[in-house]
């Protein structure tokens, strides 16, 4: 068996496992990186806020962003800028935002792989081991991780973080509890708009099932969401006909878009609200959708797992230091879930139509 020795293990190799392992990595702590060799969630263009954006230059990412700034996504050129939203909720006319009078400015809509892989290619740093393998035991010894990968490598570690998102594997082992919001599954596709396909505005729909998604990913596609019930989304994904009805009963898209060529692939995806009372113990700090998955109408979930895990390893730090942090994680993190969970709940309270619909009424009780 192989054996390896660090002072943080972090399990994820997503956004936010990949920010945390280069925070650590910085202040001179040797950090090995766990990712998952199984995972094949698709991912399709993703909106990084303008407030994700200024994070990024913080830490020091500045080359990142402008390569992002600077390239577009399936290699066509088109401006990957976000100018604002258009919102067809609680009624049949537009309400449209200006990201120009966002304080954290534009928005970028990015390929989420491609993201990914620079974000790993910027935090090459000689204190950091990746490895692809799936954890199959976890144990504590002496004050010391025992961490077992495929039964053949075993990874000795005074710290763990969770940054395995919404399956949060290291919280499972650990026992800790998670809190799960009301069901919601969002059914993914692309497509081409028949007109103004270079319209570089976010557009949220609302209708007596749930909600719609649409924006534009490359030169000549778009991405379109259907959040609804579990029951509504089977039936849906096995009867692709109906998307036709649920894209043309009022949702202003057809009006904007024209007839949309539809992809005939669709992926489904669990986009409710998890979260865990617990954000650390001893010995093991989570972040990201381990932490805090949003429900997507938040817009926030790159910046979160971006947030999350600066204070995951500001956490690390200050206990290896011995030093008292200003901003407590906890105490930082049931404010955001407070402040979170309001402003679901208004969102949701805002459609006033279909009052007596299944999906409504689950998502309009406040949880």
């Amino acid at each position: 068996m192989l054996n390896y020795d660090c002072d943080v293990c972090v399990a994820g190799n997503g956004p936010s496992g990949m920010i945390a392992a280069r925070q650590l990595a910085l202040a001179g702590l040797s950090v090995i990186i766990i990712g998952s060799p199984n995972h094949q969630m698709h991912k399709f263009g993703e909106t990084l806020a303008g407030a994700a954006i200024r994070l990024l230059l913080k830490l020091g990412l500045k080359e990142l962003v402008e390569t992002l700034l600077n390239t577009s996504n399936d290699n066509n050129s088109f401006p990957p800028k976000v100018t604002g939203n258009m919102a067809f909720w609680g009624t049949e006319q537009a309400s449209i935002t200006d990201a120009i009078h966002d304080p954290y400015g534009l928005g970028l809509r990015i390929d989420r792989q491609r993201f990914d892989t620079l974000l790993k290619q910027y935090i090459q740093l000689k204190n950091i081991t990746h490895l692809n393998a799936n954890i199959t035991n976890l144990t504590k010894q002496n004050g010391l991780w025992k961490i077992t990968l495929d039964g053949k490598m075993l990874i000795t570690s005074k710290w763990i973080i969770d940054a395995t998102g919404r399956s949060a594997k290291i919280l499972k082992l650990l026992g800790v509890q998670r809190y799960r919001g009301a069901p919601l599954v969002a059914l993914y596709r692309t497509c081409v708009p028949e007109k103004n396909i270079s319209l570089n505005k976010t557009i949220i729909s609302s209708n007596e099932s749930g909600w719609l998604y649409a924006g534009k990913i490359s030169e000549e596609k778009w991405v379109l969401g259907f959040h609804t019930l579990p029951k509504f989304a089977f039936n849906l994904r096995n009867h692709a006909s109906h998307w036709d009805d649920i894209i043309n009963k009022k949702s202003g898209i057809t009006d904007l878009l024209g007839q949309l060529g539809l992809s005939a692939d669709i992926y489904a995806h669990d986009v409710r609200t998890t979260w865990s009372p617990e954000n650390s113990g001893e010995g093991w700090v989570a972040c990201g959708d381990a932490l805090l998955a949003f429900d997507p109408i938040a817009g926030q979930g790159l910046f979160n797992a971006i947030y999350t895990a600066i204070k995951a390893s500001e956490h690390i730090l200050s206990a290896e230091q011995k030093i008292t942090l200003e901003s407590n994680y906890l105490k930082e993190f049931q404010k955001i879930i407070k402040v979170y969970e309001h402003r679901r709940y208004s969102l949701y309270k805002e459609e006033q139509r279909w009052l007596d619909s299944a999906f409504w009424k689950v998502h309009q009780y406040y949880q």
